[in-house]
């Protein structure tokens, strides 16, 4: 009995083996040769967009599946060998300077960096688009972009001040980094500030701090998706009333000092948690405070290589590796356009020690020095 039910099972195998559509399938219906096949589905620029377009219709037409088992042993086979190159991904910038990314420092450069890196290793060239140039338009960007036969697009980190652009997002596979504002309903690759701030708690308590404050603008706030200040409210609600503390939104840049300035000897944090904390830093010290000496600071964004506080550096490389994957694996599927489920990636940053955090220089809870 066991030995047919064992050869039944093994036929019904062998049937559905023999039923599966392959690349030769295709090319043969086609009369296309194998290879030519193989490039057009991952949509390679060395294939005519024409050619291309039939071949995927056909491979739809047909029933054709990817096999996830030859996929996975293809890519264990070859992750060590150098990719042939697939096509050109396009990284948007909205920047004023057109050279903004190869130049600056911090989390942008290094979410621009790791997309780079990343981008190599797939065998895709990854190119900087200036989308900021004066007289660009929808039309004449999608078009640009078509032009260059591009097989993705990463929208970068966009600038506090961008007003907001449009492409023909339909035609292009397409992600976007951070939470930057954006008509289009695009997937997202970004730092996880939530946990992030809940990481920076988390160890300021088992430091033995009590008083722990939270300083940011409310544009910077914003741009975390309120998810600073959502992680710090939950931290705070598990204290008692008496405990817990108001954190700072700075709403008006041009006041903002004396607000803080307020805010501080009201609520005598022993230790503030910062998004741009240089600009409290500097507050602080121009009133005589002393770091860490009076008061103490964490940076909940201290990826910039000159930033001596401690704090959070949030894996732009990362990001940026991860933003790459994200577009890849859209063309590893042939999807192109708008999803109708747009996902979120978070990514936990890591601790940096820093000159700014010193328990041994913790004052008690009333603001006098610990014996």
């Amino acid at each position: 009995m066991r030995s047919e039910e064992g050869a039944t099972g093994a036929k019904a195998s062998a049937d559905a083996t023999a039923k599966r559509v392959t690349v030769r399938d295709i090319a043969d219906e086609l009369g296309l040769h194998f290879t030519t096949v193989a490039e057009a589905m991952r949509d390679s620029s060395r294939v005519s967009q024409k050619t291309r377009q039939r071949v995927h219709e056909t491979a739809e037409r047909m029933g054709y599946h990817a096999d996830p088992m030859l996929a996975a042993f293809s890519a264990y086979c070859g992750k060590n060998r150098r990719s042939a190159f697939q096509g050109t991904l396009s990284w948007l910038n909205a920047f004023p300077d057109p050279e903004f990314f190869e130049s600056c420092r911090g989390f942008y450069r290094d979410c621009y960096l790791g997309a780079k890196r990343r981008a190599e290793e797939l065998g895709f060239r990854l190119e900087s688009f200036w989308i900021a140039e004066p007289g660009m338009s929808k039309r004449r960007s999608t078009e640009i972009l078509l032009n260059r036969n591009v097989a993705g697009v990463i929208v970068g980190p966009l600038p506090m001040e961008w007003d907001g652009f449009e492409l023909d997002w339909e035609l292009f596979r397409s992600v976007r980094i951070g939470n930057s504002e954006l008509r289009a309903r695009l997937s997202t690759i970004k730092p996880d500030h939530f946990g992030n701030l809940k990481l920076v708690y988390e160890r300021l308590l088992r430091l033995g701090f009590q008083r722990i404050g939270y300083a940011c603008t409310q544009y910077m706030d914003d741009r975390s998706n309120n998810n600073w200040s959502g992680a710090y409210w939950t931290m705070q609600h598990r204290l008692s009333p008496g405990k817990m503390l108001q954190p700072f939104l700075d709403q008006d840049p041009t006041s903002c000092k004396k607000s803080f300035l307020e805010w501080y000897r009201k609520e005598k944090p022993q230790v503030i948690m910062c998004g741009g904390a240089w600009r409290y830093q500097r507050f602080l010290n121009e009133e005589g405070y002393e770091i860490p000496k009076d008061i103490q600071l964490v940076n909940l964004a201290a990826d910039s290589p000159d930033n001596r506080l401690a704090g959070i550096v949030q894996n732009g490389r990362l990001v940026g590796m991860t933003s790459v994957d994200y577009v890849n694996g859209a063309i590893q599927r042939f999807r192109v356009g708008l999803e109708s489920h747009p996902k979120e990636v978070t990514l936990r940053g890591e601790w940096k020690d820093g000159f700014s955090l010193d328990p041994s220089l913790m004052k008690s809870e009333n603001g006098s020095p610990r014996s």
